[in-house]
Order: structure tokens, then sequence, then C-alpha cells
């Protein structure tokens, strides 16, 4: 369906829910298999339909679908109120209410301290009310499984030949061949699986007053929490926001803690952090990097080196 048609028809489904279609303003349009609208500066539309080019994509929005569904009677603080949703089998839109971004300079560790505490908080939901939901189990590896490790390897090493003094070709190795032992072992760490965010990072919370809200739900699955705390350290790092590591995992273990009761041990949580940054870095980055300057390269090696000494101590 060509542009001005799904603006004509997310119109129409806003016109019969009484909601002032004439303010569109696109926020993103296509490149995640959804299109966004600011509605009149009052309201968030989200509209997707099922594709031949987005069928891999559609099925995520069908379960950010679901899980709002399911939220519709929980009262749960935290997610985005839902105006109105209206699916068929192949188109769906969710309208929620509009609220205040969090900017990255806003940061603090005080505002870090309270994502922490907002990821246990989701952790501590009973899973057996999104079972439907919630995406089959994973790891902090499941976006990178189908990328050939070798490849990893092969661009690591380009990256090498450009910076020689900077980067250790025996250390690529060394990582290389341990790669597999290392994820296994993160694996059989003693962590239960929760209900996580999934995409649990700076850019997708918002505020409402003192409430602390995310957005963004088509991930959501059973997965290990401290993972969405790795995700965060991450991709806040990489966005310019100063994360202190040690403070924030600790901050999710005091957390989840209090909201479950349980008692995961610190080096357990350290450990699968670390393993998920070494992860993450090695099969990730390297095809990123090719045309990074020598700074920006050498802080994704430097720290996926430091992960992974920390890792085989």
């Amino acid at each position: 369906m060509k542009a001005e048609k799904i603006l004509d028809r997310i119109s129409g489904l806003l016109s019969q829910h009484g909601i002032p279609e004439k303010q569109l303003t696109p926020i993103t349009n296509g490149a995640s298999g959804a299109f966004v609208f600011d509605v009149a500066g009052k309201y968030i539309a989200k509209y997707a339909q099922q594709t031949a080019r987005d069928a891999k994509v559609y099925p995520m929005f069908v379960t950010e679908y679901d899980f709002y569904r399911k939220c519709s009677s929980k009262g749960y603080e935290f997610i985005p109120k839902v105006v109105f949703q209206t699916a068929t089998q192949d188109e769906l839109i969710i309208v929620l209410q509009k609220y205040t971004p969090i900017h990255y300079g806003e940061w603090d560790d005080g505002l870090i301290h309270r994502a922490m505490r907002l990821c246990a908080r989701i952790n501590a939901i009973d899973t057996g009310d999104f079972a439907p939901s919630a995406q089959s189990e994973g790891s902090y590896g499941d976006d990178y499984d189908s990328y050939p490790l070798s490849t990893s390897y092969a661009n690591w090493c380009l990256l090498q030949q450009k910076f020689p003094v900077d980067i250790d070709a025996s250390s690529l190795e060394a990582m290389y061949k341990a790669f597999a032992q290392i994820r296994l072992e993160a694996e059989a760490l003693a962590i239960p699986k929760t209900l996580c965010h999934g995409d649990f990072h700076p850019g997708n919370f918002l505020r409402e007053g003192d409430n602390l809200l995310i957005c963004d739900w088509q991930t959501v699955r059973f997965n290990r929490g401290i993972g969405d705390v790795s995700f965060f350290i991450n991709r806040g790092t990489d966005m310019g926001i100063t994360i202190n590591r040690q403070q924030t995992i600790e901050a999710y273990h005091d957390s989840i803690h209090a909201f479950t009761s349980e008692k995961i041990e610190m080096r357990d949580l350290n450990q699968y952090v670390a393993a998920a940054d070494f992860y993450v870095s090695f099969k990730f980055w390297a095809e990123h990097l090719q045309s990074s300057d020598k700074s920006r390269v050498l802080d994704i090696y430097n720290s996926m080196v430091a992960s992974y000494k920390s890792l085989i101590r």
C-alpha cells in the first residue's frame, strides 16, 4: 500500500474513534515495519501491515499488540496508556497517550538507578499472565545467532590490520577460540528467566511527572533480566551516557531482591554482563566499525578485551 493510502487508512481508523486525524506528524516511517505518527501532539499512533517485505517483522508488532491488550486490566504504571487498539488478520493500529521523552543529557546516577528498579519490577511480573504474548525463550545472542562467527572474526582481523599496534592478533584468535565456551558458561549461570522487555535502552524511556515508563514492547520475551541490564549499559554508553557498570548491576541486584526475594549472586550477574558485552562486541561490532575512526574502534575493542579477561581469570 502506498504512503498516501496508509495515511488515509490511519486517518480513517482514528476518526472512527473520535481522535482528531488531521494533525498527523510522521515520527518514523517504514524502516521498522511500522508507521508511527504524532497525533495532534496528544497521542502516538503505530500502524503495521502484514506484507511480504515485512513478513518477519509484523509478528513482533502482533506481540506488542497482544501484550498491551493483556495489560489493559493490570494497571501497570510503567506501561504507556493505550487509548485504543484494533487489529485484523493483516493490519493493526495501537494509539497510545503521548508522554515526555527523556533526553540523553538527563540520565544521571539517580535516573539510572530508577531504570534498574523498573527493570526488576518488570522481571517480577507473573509470567503466566503473558505466556502467549512473550516471544519464545532466548539469550542475549538471539539477534546475532544467524551471523557467522567466522565472518565476525574476519572483520576483526581487518581492523587489526588497520590498527596493528593497538589491536593484538593473538588476542583476537584466543577470543575466537574461546567464544563458544564463554557463551555456554554464561547460559549455565544460576539466574532465573523472567518476563523481560527485550529492548531495554535509554531511548525507550518516557516520563509523566515523576513516573517512569518504557515503550516499544515488540520484543517482550522470557529471558534473564540481567540481559536487559547489559543491553541498557551497552546502548546507553554508546549513546554517550556515562554509566557506572558496577553500580548499575548492584542497583539491579538490590532491586530484584526487593521485588522477588530472589538471592542471585553478584558474581553471576557480573559474569553474565561481561559475557554479553563480549558476545555482542565480538560478533556484531566489527562489521559496523570498518569505516570508524581509531578512537571509536578502540573503545569497543578495549571494552571487549576487558570483558574477556574478566571471564577467563
